[in-house]
């Protein structure tokens, strides 16, 4: 048994725990964590939750609710102190379940697990549409355009339908609150997805110090400001102009929040958050002596090469505590209670982060997940690691977590929160201890930005103890990086091509990799909802859709699907969709009665332009993703002019489709 002495740096005097308590586990981290995975059987179903044994255990009870549920419900079951695991022989094929493990000790804190657990999960992705907030600076350059537009085709691949807004550095937080809410409106059930691009106005909240330290209490920056649609978020109360008792002035002068200053009020969020956000911010960072806009490209493409299976590490996870082992919070159990369903507990290793997760230096091989925490500054981490070595060093991470003082904090010149995203394969990270986070649906397909959503919104769900349950719901809950993404992709098809004969298209395609057969999606250009078309699991190599009855246009998306084993349960894993060109689809028409040829002038143009062509019934216009903006019909007419004076600069296209179906595609330049 270990005795461990209580390090009063950076918890206030308000958040003390016993330092007396004794513990069989190697640090606080371990000893309040279940590490809980699962195996299936198929038939008959079951799965077969196991964790480590305990010496100090009382016994453990067992809970399960389905994923959408918010409470547990009964208890399942309850084991004996020698119990290591549980068979639950009363589950479904198909169905996701949501499991929480409780140890009870005379001697020890309750411990907890959380698994995300089913067999033969299937795919789904119709995920919703995505608000994409994109910082206006650099769309000018064909360079960050290009890596943008590509950006909005992966998410487009993936299952979600990207709306665009585009913003200033210098817009008022309201204002750009007021874009997502309209734009959320138009489609609230659908919409799903927030992804702040760029250097997006940063809102400030609270009079609020989860860190511990005086000298750090105010405002801290909130993206769930713009996440909450329709909460009550007050500038009317707080008066902190930042020169808190002991301390002489703030540390830092962002924090200061007065009435009316356009900082908010409040410490937690108002109301449960509707949008699952993520903020890709690589602004302020001259230790890396790149420019935003070149920080911003390397971003996407590695996020594109990561989604394309064309970065792969192994599937591990690393935990360092720097100089934390001692603090009874346990902020490492982030990782433990995490990390044994996405990746495995005997893939889990304890060491340096920044020697074993680098790949000059590594002995043990690349990473997928990690956690490191130590007593921080808003540019460093005890035992960790500084700034400056996120500049000198290429770290295997995708999905990291870090927590230390200040540094949550992340509005900040050369933040250690948003630097690990500037290199290596990082893509993500938050800062994890204040509250925990709950990343475990990852390993059953979820994607992070879900994890975000249920971490800010949990309230009473996940329980361990009295210092943990008072950071939940509060504003200093961020993640850095697109929460769009997934825990694991596989290479897609590829050469998608499509042949049309009436009202029936055929699809052909190339295999990608080693996947056991495909899914393909629907979708019609006026609509944000992918059609899954296939009950089961395609072997070939084409597909026909009859089933064509509405006119319009149609993009079909082909994905290379792998039964996914994890160590939480069994799922579908899906590539990126490969899109084919557009088919027109004419019900009813004679096809051959007119020919059909069209113009489109000015072009480039800056408020309008002109159509003329024959018989014109109907045009589509579509941004550079796919997305149609804007849809008009006619009944039959040679000349239109139209004005598109609000959209903003960049290239769209045109679709020009005829009385008998005829379609023609015209890309277009709006200057400014």
């Amino acid at each position: 048994m270990k005795i461990v002495t209580l390090n009063l740096f950076l918890l206030p005097l308000i958040f003390l725990l016993d330092a007396t308590i004794s513990y069989a586990q190697t640090t606080f981290g371990d000893s309040l964590s279940i590490q809980a995975e699962a195996t299936i059987i198929n038939s008959p179903a079951s799965i077969t939750i196991s964790w480590l044994p305990d010496t100090d255990a009382t016994n453990f009870i067992v809970y399960r609710k389905l994923k959408t549920a918010t409470t547990w419900g009964s208890i399942l079951a309850t084991l004996p102190s020698s119990a290591s695991q549980y068979i639950d022989a009363t589950v479904s094929t198909g169905v996701l379940y949501d499991y929480k493990i409780q140890m009870n000790s005379p001697s020890t804190l309750v411990k907890f697990g959380y698994l995300s657990s089913g067999i033969n999960i299937s795919a789904n992705s119709d995920r919703g549409i995505a608000i994409v907030v994109i910082e206006n600076s650099f769309i000018a350059n064909p360079v960050f355009q290009a890596s943008l537009d590509l950006f909005l085709i992966d998410l487009e691949a993936d299952g979600w339908f990207p709306k665009t807004l585009y913003v200033s550095k210098t817009d008022l937080v309201t204002t750009v609150k007021s874009a997502i809410v309209s734009t959320y409106n138009e489609n609230p059930n659908a919409t799903k997805l927030l992804v702040l691009l760029g250097n997006v106005p940063v809102p400030y909240s609270g009079l609020n110090n989860p860190d511990g330290h005086t000298n750090h209490t105010g405002a801290w920056p909130t993206d769930t400001f713009y996440a909450d649609i329709n909460g009550n978020w007050t500038d009317n109360s707080v008066n902190n102009p930042g020169f808190i008792a002991p301390d002489t002035s703030p540390s830092n002068p962002l924090n200061s929040n007065i009435p009316g200053d356009g900082k908010y009020d409040n410490d937690f969020i108002p109301s449960a958050v509707e949008l699952q956000v993520g903020r890709i911010d690589l602004s302020n960072l001259p230790l890396t002596m790149d420019t935003e806009e070149q920080l911003l490209i390397n971003y996407l493409d590695k996020l594109h090469r990561f989604k394309m299976n064309q970065i792969v590490v192994q599937n591990k996870a690393l935990i360092d505590e720097g100089d934390f082992t001692s603090f009874p919070e346990g902020f490492s159990q982030n990782g433990y209670k995490n990390f044994s369903g996405l990746v495995g507990r005997n893939n889990i290793v304890v060491n340096d982060y920044f020697t074993e997760l680098s790949y000059n230096t590594s002995s043990t091989g690349t990473y997928l997940w990690s956690f490191g925490c130590g007593g921080g500054t808003y540019t460093s981490s005890n035992g960790i690691g500084s700034s400056a070595n996120f500049v000198n060093d290429s770290l295997s991470s995708v999905f990291t977590m870090l927590f230390g003082s200040y540094f949550g904090d992340w509005n900040y010149q050369n933040s250690f929160l948003r630097m690990p995203l500037t290199q290596g394969n990082t893509l993500t990270n938050v800062w994890a201890g204040r509250p925990n986070w709950h990343f475990y649906h990852m390993a059953m397909g979820d994607n992070i930005g879900y994890s975000t959503l249920l971490t800010q919104n949990t309230s009473s769900l996940y329980v361990t103890n009295s210092v943990y349950n008072f950071f939940q719901n509060r504003i200093n809950i961020n993640l850095m990086g697109e929460p769009s993404l997934r825990n694991s992709y596989i290479v897609p098809p590829t050469s998608v091509t499509i042949s049309s004969t009436g009202i029936s298209n055929t699809l052909n395609w190339n295999a990608g990799g080693s996947e056991i057969g495909y899914n393909i999606y629907r979708r019609y250009s006026d609509s944000t909802n992918f059609l899954k078309l296939n009950n089961t699991i395609i072997t070939g190599t084409n597909y026909i859709d009859n089933a064509l009855t509405i006119p319009g246009t149609i993009y079909y998306y082909v994905k290379a699907v792998e039964k996914k084993v994890s160590p939480s349960g069994t799922y579908d894993n899906e590539s990126l969709g490969m899109r084919s060109n557009a088919a027109i689809v004419t019900v009813g028409i004679d096809e051959n009665t007119l020919e059909f040829t069209s113009s489109v002038y000015p072009n480039p143009f800056t408020n309008s332009i002109t159509i003329s062509g024959k018989n014109i019934s109907r045009l589509e216009i579509v941004n550079c993703n796919g997305a149609t903006i804007q849809t008009l019909n006619y009944s039959s007419i040679n000349e239109v002019n139209l004005s598109l004076s609000d959209l903003s600069k960049g290239i769209y296209f045109i679709n020009i489709i005829s009385k008998n179906g005829t379609i023609e595609h015209k890309k277009i330049l709006k200057l400014n």
